[in-house]
Order: C-alpha cells, then structure tokens, then sequence
C-alpha cells in the first residue's frame, strides 16, 4: 500500500501497537480533511495489527447512521458475527459478541440516564474480554459522522485502557467545535493525535510517475488540490478522460479550470444512466447499503443491477464488500448526493423508508429515511419515529431524539403525549426553555401530574427554582385531593431541599408527610427528604431511623432510583440518615440488597453509591480495614468518570473515609496525599465536600499544627451555618476543641463541648452522645473520669466498636494518671482488643504503651502474613481464596483484570506462596 510521507505517522502508530501488545493500551486519533489519507492509514494500521497477530474489530462512520443509536458498535460486533454460520455462528454468539448485542437490546428497553452507564460498562467490559486472549485493536474510520452512543462508548474505553492490551484508532475530519466525544477522544491520558500534512509537490510526482507528468502539471496539480492525496488523484483521472496529455506543460493551463463538479464528472461522467441511478441510491441508503434495495429505489431489473454494479466497481466509484455496496471513498458518495439535488434526495429518502418498513427493518433505520422525507410519507410515521426516539434517548443521544420527535409532532401536531415525551428530552438536552413550552403544552391537553412537574423542573431552569415553587404551589393548590397530588408535593420537596432559605419551609411541609407509609414511589421520595431534614436539622435520631426505614421500604425505594443517578443519590442520603440513627441493622440488610443489584447490572457510579453507603455503616461499626478497601475501591470505579456533582460527592466521601483510615494505620502522608488528590481534581464545593474540613482539621491536628486545625474546623462551621445545617455525625466542634486546647483555649474548648453535647443528647444516638462524653472529659479535667466512664457507658449501648476502643483507651489512661493502676488494666486491654478488631494500629499502639507504663507486657502486633496485606490486597485475596477468577473479581470490584493480577502478585510475594492454590491455607 503507498503511503508516500506518511514514515512519522506509521511509526507512531506502531509504537501505539507494541504498547498494546505489552497491555497498555492506547489511542490513536487520526485527524485531516477529506481526501488527506486518514482511510488509507487506517488500512495500513489494520494490516500491521494483523502482522502482528492482533484480533480485529472495525466500523466507519456513516452521515445516515449517526442517526442511530449504537450504529458503529453494532457494525463492529455485527461484521465479526455476520461472515459465519451454524455452529461457529453460535458459538461467537455465546462469547463476548453475543454479550455486546445482548446489552444493546437491553438498552433500548429502558430509556433512563442510569441504564446508558451500565450499557457502557457492559460493552466495555466486551472489550475486556475479546482482548484476553491476543491484544485487539479497534479501529474507526470516518467517526465525524459516527453516531452520539458510539462516540460516547469509544472515550469510555479511552479512559479505561490504560490497563487493556487494546490499540484504539480513530480518523475524523477536525471537529468543528473542541467539545464532544471526539474533542474528548483526543485528550485522553493515553491519546496520541496524527495531523496527516499534505503531499508535498515532490510526492505528488512519485504519484503521478507512472503517467510521466510534466513538472508543470504536477506543480498545477499540487496546486489546485493544495497536496490533497484524494483530491490530487480525482484531477489526474478527469485530465486522463479529457485527453488531455500529462506529459505536455500546455496541460497544466487546463488544470486550474476544472470546477466544483469534478469529483462528479470524474467518478459518473462516462457510466451509464441506470449507473448514475443506482450510485444515488447507494448513497441515500448510506455505507455498506444492500444491493437489492438499492436497486429498487433505482427502479433497476436483476440484469440491469448487476451491469450497474460493474459498471460503478470499474469506475472505482462502488466497492462491492460481502453483498454490500460501499463507496470507495466518502468524497465520492458526498458528490453524488450534492448532484442528486433537495428533491430527488427526499423522493428516495421516501422510497427507503417505506421499503424498509415493510421488510421490518430496524425502526431507527427506518426513522433515519422517515426524517429527511417529504412530510405524509407513511402513515404511522409519528410512530416510527417516537419509537426511534426513544431508543436513542436509551443511548444517551437526546439530540437527535429531539428532531425525531419535532418531525413526528409535525406528522401529529394535536398528540399531547408527543409534545410530553419532547419536552423531557429537550429537558436531557438542557434546552429548559423550549422543555418548559412544550411540556406545559402538553399538560394542557393531558392534565398529568407528572407533565406538571416536569415543567416545573423546566421552570426552575429557565426563571428559576422560585418560579418553580409557585408554580408547584398553584398547580397543588387546585388539586386538593386529586390525581397526582403527591407527585407534585414530592417535586416541591426536592426543589425546596437545595435551597438554603427555603429549610424553613421545607422542613414545614415534610412534616406534615412524616406519617406516610412509603407504599408508593412519591411517598418514598417524600420519606428519604424527611430522613434526611431529620439529621441535618437534628431531629430525635429514633424518629428519623423510623423514617428512614419507611422511606427505603426493604429494597422499594433503590429499585425507584436504579433508573436515575439524581434518585440514587436520595437513596444514599435516606440511608446514611439511618446509618446514622445508629439503625445499622436494617441498613445492612438494605447495602446488602443494593449490592447484589449492582453486582449483577450496574455502572461504576452506582457501584460507588452503594460501597459509598457501605463504608459509612462499616465506620460506623469500627471496620477500619473494610472502610480502607471499600474507599480505595470506589475511587478506583469512578476514577475516570466525568466530574458531574453526583461523582464529585461519591470521590469527596471515599476520600473522607480514606483519610480516617489512613489516621486510623498511622499513615499522615497518605491521608495528606488522599485529600491532596481530591483537591487538585475539585472545585465544586457541596455538602461533602464541606465535611472534608473536618479531616484536614484532624490532620493538621496529627501533624502539631492546632492553628490550621481550628482554621478549618471554623471553615466546616461557617459552610454548614451558611445552609443550616450542624448534624452531630460529622461535627466541627471536636477538632476545634482539640485544637483550642493546644493552643491554651481552654474556656472556649469547654463551650464548645459542651455545645457537642446538647446537640449529640438532642440528636439522641448512643454513639453521638459516647463521642461528645469522650470530648467533654478532655476539656473539663475535673471530672474527666466521671465523664469518661459514661462515655463507655454510653457506648456499650452503640454499634460504633472503634468509638467504644477509643474511650476505652482514654479511660484507662486517665486512671493510670489518677494513679488507680488496677482499675486501668481492664479498660486498657479490652481497649487493644477492640482495636485490633477494628484494624486501628494507632489505637492499639497507644493503648500499648499505656499498659508497658503500668508493668504489663502484652503481646506485640507482628505484621507478617496475611496482616502484612493491604486492605485492598487482602480484599482480593479473600475472593481468590473462595475460588474466584480474575474475571470474576474484577467485575465485583469494577476494576480492570490487570488490577487484579497485579494485586495478586503482590499478595504472593508478601506471602511467600506461588499461587493461588496455597490462599486458602495461607489465609484461614
């Protein structure tokens, strides 16, 4: 294959494939005008894959398909599946292949925002599994005209290859703006960008040499074609049908004179009419059309196709590719439908969707015709395309769901139902103010709850949430007992929750709900808000548990989430409500359930929702080593997702609970380094990240800096006093008082101690009350003794073991300084073993050296075996020992397979086993 001046490009993109081969993946983004050589280095990258072993997968783009969903991942999978049968057929339909259509269909069946991330993880881990056996590349010519879903799934991959022997090359004409999935593409972390330059005059000659060009006329060509491989060759072949001599100077004066038309005049000019007809056809069905249908809508008999098509591979304007029509370049089906004219384009546009329906094909194929024909062309099209629409809107494609829906309200102007389904999607598309007129049109002619708060949503966008308050409230307020009411309070509430000066209010009118049963998705919604106003506003934590537990309604309300990020995020907050009422029962049984659904079907964000409310419950028991590995693991899953608030606050929590880890191993600089990660990737600030403060007031603390601490601690205070909130379960006041008391504070210390304390006896769980004992004893030392023995107290009443270690711990430190040596050794050692229960080795050190201070020897804590693993290690190694494959643990902790095997070889070294058939033995 030439490729004349392409050595740096070439090289590069076999440096791509070595990468790849070694299980680093990369990408390779392939970028030029038209006619540059974008299509022939993709070939050239195909046949030094195939040189090298690689298994192959491949698509390109289509103008016609970008209007469909999932158009290009199907060509892939579909190309590798299609040129087999029988039993091989079904045998790649049992493997990764069938796995790829399988989720495709699942996707179509639910349109929700939710259910494009978990089709996304679904495919990639396709991709996982087609490379396990020999590195794969994928490649993607022409993905400017690839459709949304595609495009969306190709930077998925992209972000998460850095672990995958996969080579990913993708040629695209330059993007018209730098945003999108391609602009994307090419700022991967693993992304090289080609600029194929134009020919120079010189390797235009080599080109041309067989011709024996005149150096004049290579020079005339150059020009006018600006060093365009394509453009170049098109100009050479119309000179050539002219007769014109390339040999002779005098024809480089004819070279400049050759207009608009010439990729026309050179690919059809001298093929016959039934040629010319079906080439138009082929280019209205777009790439790889069916032969037959494009002879059809050409009005051509069998004998006159096949001449046509002969006629037009000789031409070198069709290629014929597994009974398919292809066109041997897109500059050329781009002239024929410039040439074909508006009109003639529409009448075949018309012809293919009505063939195409009545041969049941796809509905998005027949969508894609339906929208560029003539207004009439069938009768149900508002159908075709609304169901159209919703497909793609499974595949995250709201745009283009839009225009199918505009074209099917002008097929149905007066279907209210129509304009609803519009106005959401131009909701998904962020076009509020268009959502809003369309969805109140369509609540006038369907007078449905759900439309009414729909554009209230709308509302909220476009004039503001305060707008959208009174519209909710006049639209209730005709409403008395009908209909939907509660769907309307249950919008009003969530609107109301994110506004500071609206708690008030909110708080009112969740009240008056607090007695609801939670048998509905409203009621729920409706419970989850009052759980969670209960905590934040420091309700008797009994009432709020209750709440809570209506409102999660064993597993009812997180299936009512599974299909929205947003409603996921209100799960989690209702459970860390009841997480935090101490009511650790009912929510393990509930993360129990939201695991496995994960588990089976779920994305990386909703993987960290859940191991988000696991490591709240998990720190609330004292399961330091579970929190480590738990906070690692669901950093690593949204590692590369986009940085919307719902994943910035799953990163800020896992970040929390890795840093109070990290305290809890004695490990400052990773806990240093957690928050520093965080905060060089973050700027959004919300509730967790307003609880943040309190771990670097705690570091700061650790570190003997109490003035930073107290900086940070006031900074919690004033964030959470500027929405009104102060819940006892993160408090500000502990570091603050810790820290005022090293710097000599200590009446202030004692305020705000004893402020802990009425607000944590407010609140009324065991464990809140047990810490604010603990704190008080520190700040008032004549009766830190009484207070620390109700602080144990207080605490053998709690779940919260590491809580109960820790005053333990300072109980029996207490009376060895009050010289009542007996009375401190039970304290003390019930204190080390609570603590090495809970994994916290700064805790069991200092009890350590309290007990050596009395006399005592207790036994030291050698880390060697299984206790040398790192959380993280020994999570793997649990699940290795149980019999689990590398495949199988990944997918549980939605990690790439080399993670897991390269904990694996750590794990063994550490050790000292060859494998995994020594794990159990070595572990038990």
């Amino acid at each position: 294959m030439n490729t004349l001046e392409r050595d740096s490009e070439l090289r590069r993109i076999e440096a791509a494939l070595e990468s790849a081969t070694r299980g680093e993946g990369r990408v390779v983004l392939i970028e030029g005008r038209a006619g540059i050589g974008k299509t022939r280095l993709v070939h050239a990258t195909r046949e030094l894959a195939k040189a090298r072993g690689f298994g192959r997968l491949q698509a390109v783009g289509d103008a016609l398909e970008s209007a469909m969903a999932w158009g290009v991942v199907r060509q892939m999978v579909e190309r590798s599946v299609s040129r087999y049968s029988g039993e091989i057929r079904e045998k790649i339909l049992a493997g990764p292949s069938g796995a790829a259509l399988k989720a495709l269909d699942q996707a179509v069946v639910d349109p929700s925002e939710a259910e494009l991330a978990r089709t996304l993880h679904s495919l990639w881990w396709v991709a996982v599994d087609l490379s396990s056996t020999r590195p794969l590349l994928i490649t993607v010519d022409d993905a400017h005209w690839a459709d949304l879903s595609s495009l969306q799934f190709l930077v998925y991959l992209s972000r998460r290859i850095a672990d995958l022997p996969i080579a990913l090359v993708v040629a695209t004409r330059p993007p018209a703006e730098n945003t999108g999935p391609l602009a994307q593409l090419s700022v991967s972390r693993q992304a090289e960008r080609l600029l194929p330059r134009p020919l120079s005059t010189e390797a235009l000659g080599a080109l041309m040499c067989d011709r024996r060009p005149a150096a004049e006329v290579v020079a005339a060509v150059h020009a006018a074609s600006g060093g365009n491989p394509f453009l170049a060759g098109v100009l050479v072949d119309e000179l050539a049908a002219l007769a014109l001599p390339l040999d002779q100077a005098s024809t480089a004066e004819r070279v400049g004179r050759l207009g608009p038309s010439t990729v026309f005049r050179a690919a059809l000019g001298r093929v016959s009419a039934e040629a010319v007809r079906l080439a138009g056809a082929a280019a209205v069905l777009g790439t790889g059309s069916d032969p037959w249908l494009a002879g059809e809508l050409a009005g051509l008999d069998a004998s006159e196709l096949s001449g046509a098509v002969e006629a037009l591979a000789a031409a070198n304007v069709l290629t014929s590719d597994d009974d398919h029509l292809v066109f041997a370049h897109p500059v050329v089906r781009e002239a024929v439908l410039t040439d074909l004219g508006p009109v003639a384009r529409a009448a075949l546009h018309a012809r293919a969707a009505t063939s195409l329906l009545a041969a049941n094909a796809p509905v998005d194929r027949v969508a894609a015709h339906l929208v560029q024909a003539p207004k009439g062309t069938l009768p149900d099209a508002a159908g075709v395309l609304r169901r159209a629409a919703t497909a793609l809107l499974a595949a995250g494609d709201a745009a283009t769901a839009v225009a199918h829906l505009t074209r099917a309200i002008d097929e149905a102007p007066d279907d209210a139902g129509l304009r609803a389904e519009l106005g959401r999607a131009l909701l998904r598309c962020g076009d509020a103010a268009e959502a809003q007129r369309q969805l109140r049109a369509a609540a006038a002619g369907l007078p449905d709850a759900e439309l009414v708060a729909a554009a209230a949503s709308a509302t909220a966008v476009v004039d503001g949430p305060l707008a959208a308050i009174a519209e909710l409230t006049d639209a209730i307020r005709t409403r008395p007992g009908g209909d939907g009411r509660l769907h309307l309070e249950a919008r009003l509430a969530v609107i109301r929750s994110f506004l500071p000066d609206q708690r008030q209010a909110a708080s009112d009118h969740l009240t008056s709900y607090a007695a609801l049963s939670g048998g509905t998705p409203d009621e729920r919604t409706l419970l989850g808000l009052l759980a969670q106003m209960g905590r934040y506003e420091v309700w008797p934590a009994d009432e709020v548990a209750a709440t809570a537990v209506r409102a999660l309604a064993g597993g009812a309300y997180f299936d009512d989430a599974t299909g929205s990020t947003d409603a996921m995020v209100a799960w989690l907050v209702a459970l860390l409500a009841l997480v935090s009422a101490d009511g650790v029962a009912d929510a393990s049984r509930e993360i129990d359930r939201a695991r496995l659904r994960v588990r089976a079907h779920g994305s990386p964000v909703e993987y960290a929702m859940v191991a988000n409310a696991d490591m709240f419950l998990k720190w609330r028991l004292g399961d330091v080593t579970f929190v480590d590995a738990e906070a690692n693991g669901a950093l690593a899953a949204v590692r590369d997702e986009e940085p919307v608030p719902q994943v910035v606050a799953l990163r800020a929590t896992s970040t929390h609970f890795a840093a109070y880890a990290a305290f809890e191993r004695g490990d400052l600089d990773g806990a240093a380094d957690a928050l520093a990660a965080f905060d060089a990737e973050q700027s959004l600030r919300m509730m967790p990240t307003i609880w943040l403060h309190e771990p670097r007031a705690l570091l700061a603390l650790a570190r003997g800096n109490p003035q930073l601490a107290l900086s940070e601690a006031y900074l919690q205070r004033d964030q959470m006093r500027a929405v009104g909130v102060d819940p006892p379960t993160i408090p500000w006041r502990e570091p603050a008082a810790r820290a005022l008391l090293q710097l000599g504070d200590e009446a202030t210390a004692l305020a705000l101690a004893e402020e802990q304390l009425v607000v944590a006896r407010k609140w009324g769980a065991a464990t809140e009350v047990g810490v604010a004992l603990r704190l008080l004893a520190h700040a008032d030392p004549a009766r830190r003794l009484a207070l620390l023995t109700d602080s144990v107290s207080a605490l053998e009443r709690s779940p919260a073991r590491l809580q109960r270690a820790r005053s333990l711990v300072d109980l029996g430190e207490a009376l060895r300084v009050a010289r009542r040596r007996t009375d401190a050794r039970e304290p003390l050692h019930l204190g080390i073993k609570l603590a090495a229960e809970c994994g916290s080795s700064v805790l069991r050190t200092r009890a350590v050296k309290a007990l050596e201070a009395l006399g005592d020897r207790p036994r030291r804590q050698v880390f060697a075996g299984p206790e040398a693993l790192t959380a993280s290690e020994r999570r793997v190694a649990d699940l290795a020992a149980l019999g689990r494959a590398n495949r199988e643990i990944a997918q549980e902790l939605f990690v790439t397979p080399k993670t897991v095997e390269n904990h694996l070889g750590r794990i063994y070294t550490k050790l000292g086993i060859s494998g995994r058939r020594d794990l159990a033995r070595v572990l038990a």
